[in-house]
């Protein structure tokens, strides 16, 4: 009975076996190197569709391959980030607005570009034959490459010219200083058109383009937020004084822009510029081109230089850009690097299709981008523009930034005061 038993058993677990081995052996390969990589990247509608379509495509050219796809809100993906990563997950490949990247870097939060994986055999002088040094740097850490410029664009001045036409104003009245923006403000306001209640709308509630357009005027003014280096904070300097003065000044000493009208935490200023709400707009870059078009497709506009202080210098909207980086905590590095090199290759295409530059030199050179709406314009904004200089605590340092424009627009203090406040907490965050 035992040896039975015995025998019975003996022949179960053989027949197990090869049951077992079979079913190994008949799983497709593919599902046993299925890789997975999670994209994240902030929300851009015309972008968000076309990357869907670039997903697609690489998906059906590398079918052992699945990309998890998830834009998020500007306003939230930091903290998301750095949360999940510090966590021990996050996403395999993330684009991210570079100004965050010195933090990163300094928490050890993303791996160096891998430059074999990415394809490029030279390694960084392969990437800087495609991309301006400048561009490059704002990636980077001394000479190692943190980030692939994903994209890089900085802030034009958009005017309605329909609402400018319906209060008398013509060419000769387009705004190139501070002044001239006043001027043609009380018009625009006499004579409302379109839908229009307000003259200009400004940034507000938004870190990160409130810094972009202070860091613009400051420079305006002969100065900047902070030392070249990125390790002194000049907050209550002269220069950028005067230029917060004049923002809040356009809001409530000329009333030229109500802040109760917007945007909030759900939309934008091209939003309010698309819809007529407002005649004039100093953010967005040719990426808003693609919006309205797609969104406020009646709008008429032409695209400005930045205008000035009197005397001032001919600054252009600050230089910003994001990055494609990747997790330390990523398990498919190599595969995420190579999935990454796909989408930048792909630089024209996002160019035509959604107004996003990704800061290559071949997009910005072809003829293709040439004939964009309002190129000539765009690329002398490029051309006076500069990044804003690098700050390790970028994201406490812009909220103390907030904070002071806040106190400027919203609650009547003076651009001194509310300066001399702003300094003292970056202090504290920079010593």
């Amino acid at each position: 009975m035992k040896k039975a038993f015995r025998q019975t058993w003996i022949a179960s677990i053989a027949a197990f076996a090869l049951v077992s081995a079979g079913i190994l052996a008949g799983a497709p390969a593919s599902a046993a190197a299925k890789t997975t990589i999670t994209y994240w990247t902030h929300v851009n509608g015309p972008t968000n569709v076309f990357e869907k379509d670039l997903i697609a495509q690489y998906e059906k050219a590398n079918p052992t391959v699945k990309v998890n796809y998830l834009p998020v809100e500007w306003g939230v993906l930091p903290t998301k980030l750095k949360t999940s990563i510090a966590g021990g997950g996050g996403p395999d490949l993330f684009n991210f607005f570079g100004g965050y990247a010195s933090e990163l870097i300094s928490k050890k939060m993303v791996s160096p570009v891998d430059f074999a994986a990415f394809g490029l055999k030279n390694g960084k002088k392969d990437l800087l034959a495609s991309y301006l040094p400048a561009v490059v740097n704002g990636f980077s850490a001394g000479a190692t490459v943190y980030g692939i410029p994903h994209e890089v664009s900085n802030h034009v001045f958009w005017i309605n010219t329909d609402q400018f036409a319906a209060a008398g104003l013509t060419a000769a009245d387009y705004p190139k200083t501070y002044d001239d923006v006043i001027r043609v403000g009380k018009a625009l306001q006499a004579a409302p058109s379109g839908g229009l209640k307000e003259a200009l709308v400004l940034p507000q509630y938004n870190a990160i383009r409130e810094t972009l357009t202070l860091q613009m005027m400051a420079r305006q003014a002969g100065g900047s937020l902070f030392s070249a280096d990125g390790k002194k904070a000049q907050l209550d300097t002269a220069s950028v004084v005067r230029a917060l003065q004049m923002w809040g000044d356009l809001a409530n000493a000329q009333g030229l822009n109500q802040p109760a009208l917007g945007p909030t935490a759900s939309n934008y200023p091209e939003d309010l510029f698309g819809a007529g709400t407002a005649a004039m707009n100093n953010t967005g870059g040719p990426w808003v081109v693609q919006v309205l078009k797609d969104t406020y497709p009646t709008v008429k506009y032409k695209v400005l230089q930045q205008p000035t202080f009197k005397g001032g210098i001919q600054a252009g909207g600050t230089l910003y850009g994001f990055g494609l980086f990747v997790p330390t905590t990523s398990k498919q590095k190599a595969a995420a690097w190579k999935f990454a090199a796909f989408l930048e290759s792909k630089g024209q295409d996002y160019f035509d299709k959604t107004g996003v530059w990704l800061g290559d030199n071949a997009t910005f050179k072809s003829a293709a981008t040439k004939a964009y709406p309002s190129w000539s314009a765009f690329s002398k904004n490029f051309a006076t523009g500069e990044f804003l200089p690098p700050v390790v605590k970028y994201s406490e340092l812009i909220d103390v930034i907030d904070r002071a424009i806040q106190r400027v627009v919203l609650e009547h203090k003076s651009a001194s005061e509310s300066l001399a406040v702003a300094q003292s907490e970056a202090l504290l965050l920079m010593r």
